[in-house]
């Protein structure tokens, strides 16, 4: 029997500041569990137009397992787009958590093995993205409870159905949204993919990671997520990047001083891309033209492009500018 108390009715907490409404802690999975959240935010200075406007929907990274990496590590990005008085084109931004992989040897937070949000392995955690994926389309407007009585409307986020909206991911979370898409675009569902992706310091190629890094915690973190069948590992990396049919930008941005995720990673995911029909480009102006691929180098720690959030903000106004991103159709 699990000690996670199941989720059995859509809740929120919502509260408002000087540059957005929040609607946060939003169950988007009945019967899920308490990870199975995500926060909206809606700036209260909206694009120019906003039917060229896209959602930002972002996914933690924390190899698959951290509990101290969550949804709320965007928050500092999300505080210095929001404080940014230049002109954007996001209607709103998303940050999701997912079920987790165990971490029994967590220092301060090991996982139960009756913990139902921390014993998952693959594909559960692209799983719960799509699940999330598929609320924010599908229940664009619903009254949800609030925790302290009464209820509040969500935003309308229906402009994710029709795949009006970037993905972007940090470390496995750059894996979970390169995942996603490429489910997405697989396959004719109600949900499209998106219109543009962006991988942060992304893990692209599982079985290399493990046999570049000869530490120990990388084949423990990878057969927490993915089991002991390095098959598995092969076919879950095979899925990053499988975009033939799609036809969207991807924004790559890879440290070059990250010591934890190494600098192939993301030129092994540029080569597949390319192999796919996707073109190398230096800039971002005459990329919404479709399938272009864009590599930047930036110079920070693994963690310090959420932690700080500079890196991670300057990559969203990137990615969701109207230059790199195929315009909406009237």
């Amino acid at each position: 029997m699990t000690t996670e108390k199941l989720l059995t009715s859509r809740t929120a907490e919502y509260h408002e500041s000087p540059h957005a409404r929040y609607w946060t802690d939003v169950s988007y999975k009945y019967g899920g569990t308490r990870l199975n959240l995500l926060d909206i935010c809606v700036p209260k200075r909206q694009p120019e137009d906003p039917h060229q406007a896209v959602w930002l929907v972002y996914i933690h990274g924390g190899a698959w397992r951290d509990p101290l990496i969550d949804r709320k590590s965007f928050n500092t990005a999300l505080d210095l787009l929001l404080r940014d008085d230049q002109p954007h084109n996001i209607a709103g931004f998303v940050s999701l958590d997912y079920r987790l992989s165990p971490y029994p040897s967590h220092p301060t937070s090991p996982s139960s093995p009756h913990d139902d949000s921390r014993n998952v392995q693959h594909p559960e955690h692209m799983n719960d993205v799509l699940v999330a994926l598929s609320f924010l389309g599908s229940s664009a407007g619903e009254d949800v409870g609030l925790k302290k009585g009464g209820a509040i409307r969500l935003p309308d986020t229906g402009a994710i159905t029709a795949g009006r909206y970037v993905l972007c991911g940090h470390s496995c979370g750059a894996t979970l949204a390169m995942q996603a898409a490429a489910r997405l675009s697989a396959r004719n569902g109600a949900i499209r993919p998106p219109v543009a992706l962006s991988g942060m310091e992304g893990i692209y190629d599982i079985a290399a990671l493990v046999a570049t890094h000869t530490h120990p915690a990388y084949r423990e973190f990878v057969t927490a997520a993915f089991g002991q069948n390095e098959e598995t590992w092969v076919t879950a990396s095979q899925l990053v990047g499988k975009l033939e049919k799609w036809q969207g930008n991807v924004l790559l941005v890879q440290s070059s001083s990250d010591e934890l995720v190494d600098m192939e990673q993301t030129d092994s995911i540029v080569k597949k891309l390319t192999v796919q029909g996707f073109t190398r480009t230096s800039t971002t102006s005459t990329g919404n033209e479709g399938k272009q691929v864009l590599k930047v180098v930036i110079d920070c720690l693994h963690d310090e492009v959420w932690e700080k959030g500079t890196e991670l903000a300057k990559a969203i106004r990137v990615v969701t500018d109207n230059a790199w991103i195929s315009p909406a159709k009237h």
